[in-house]
């Protein structure tokens, strides 16, 4: 069985820290109480306060994944389970912003941005994991990965404090070489969210 060595490098440190401000206002103690006579006015100092919240994720800066049309199953790529930990106390929700990928050493080859491809094309995408340690064996719910993406799609939402997990996917037609390389490097970021899953 051929393999075609490629690599996922998520282009983010091991531990992602990102610093975001939650405006939460508090109410001051009161220091003095003054009257206000019926028909006069009178001013009332209030004073807010914004907390910041850390948001930080722990997830693979590398990811080495292989991919072969002799896989019988729908999804061609066997690739290593990528843990991913929310360490903070609020849900966050992964997204990928941008999508940087290098197939210049696949001659004669072109990227897909839905997951269907052609004889020539090839296509990658990220999965969340749907049974605990078992790499996917179908596309559906994949998330394709867009070259030059400009739009943040979600990828993984967490609750404080949960680990989660997701796979790279893919597939390829049968005109793609199956003894070359190729680089696809991700952005991800991390953002707080209302939405738990």
């Amino acid at each position: 069985m051929k393999k075609k060595n490629m690599f996922l490098q998520l282009a983010l440190s091991a531990t992602l820290l990102v610093s975001a401000l939650s405006s939460t206002a508090q109410a001051a103690e009161a220091t003095s109480n003054k009257d206000i006579p019926v028909g006069g006015s009178g001013q009332v100092e209030m004073v807010g306060t914004i907390e910041p919240t850390i948001l930080s994720v722990t997830m693979p800066s590398f990811v080495p994944f292989n991919i072969s049309n002799s896989l019988s199953t729908q999804n061609k790529v066997i690739s290593p389970r990528i843990n991913v930990k929310n360490n903070s106390n609020v849900p966050v929700q992964i997204d990928v912003a941008k999508t940087d990928i290098d197939i210049s050493k696949l001659k004669n080859t072109s990227w897909s941005d839905t997951g269907a491809v052609n004889s020539n094309q090839i296509a990658i995408g990220l999965k969340k994991e749907e049974t605990p340690n078992e790499m996917p064996e179908t596309l559906s719910n994949a998330r394709w990965l867009k070259h030059n993406q400009t739009d943040h799609m979600n990828v993984l939402i967490l609750d404080s404090n949960q680990e989660g997990a997701m796979y790279v996917v893919g597939t390829l037609g049968d005109k793609v070489s199956e003894s070359a390389t190729f680089n696809v490097t991700p952005t991800f970021v991390v953002s707080r969210t209302s939405i738990t899953e």
